[in-house]
């Protein structure tokens, strides 16, 4: 069974991102995948100072890397950039894992990801961009498409975002994509 490590941008619980990462946990479990959530929120801010030894929850993140076959990011944009918790997640895993060895570690490089956002106006795409500018920067291998989900107004005063049917089948190419990219 192939397993998807999920990471979501926004720290918030009930977030929009969260929510469109939960639907594509549902479809990918319906697809027989596994899923797990990196966790993100209780990283410290990358400083060589303490890189060596490496904290713990920097490990975990890395391990939960390792353990999966493909990462998928689900994030809002910020000022149209990433927002800074996913920059810190990102920036740790480019990191070297032993004193004195340059570079990314093995464990990321060509490690498929997949990138998916919502937000307002621009659907996060903005974000998407520069995620992807990232990702291949530090050796991942992102797949082609992103997509970038338009939160409509009304979900901003009832704080709940249900994907219509064209983002929903976006998300499920997506989806095809991965299973096309992971063996």
């Amino acid at each position: 069974m192939k397993k998807v490590l999920m990471m979501v941008g926004s720290l918030r619980k009930e977030s929009f991102n969260r929510s469109v990462a939960n639907v594509i946990v549902r479809e990918l479990q319906r697809r027989d995948w596994q899923t797990e959530f990196a966790v993100l929120d209780d990283l410290p801010l990358m400083n060589q100072d303490i890189e060596f030894p490496t904290p713990t929850n920097v490990m975990r993140l890395r391990e939960q890397v390792k353990t999966a076959d493909a990462l998928w990011i689900v994030s809002p944009e910020y000022n149209e950039m990433i927002p800074g918790v996913l920059k810190n997640a990102l920036d740790w895993l480019s990191r070297p894992t032993k004193a004195g060895v340059f570079g990314a570690p093995d464990f990321i490089q060509d490690f498929p990801v997949v990138l998916s956002g919502a937000g307002g106006r621009k659907g996060a795409k903005v974000g998407l961009a520069h995620l992807m500018t990232l990702t291949k920067f530090m050796g991942m291998r992102p797949l082609p498409d992103s997509v970038g989900l338009r939160v409509p107004m009304a979900a901003f005063q009832t704080n709940r975002f249900d994907l219509d049917g064209d983002q929903k089948a976006a998300i499920i190419a997506q989806i095809a994509q991965l299973q096309s990219a992971v063996k």
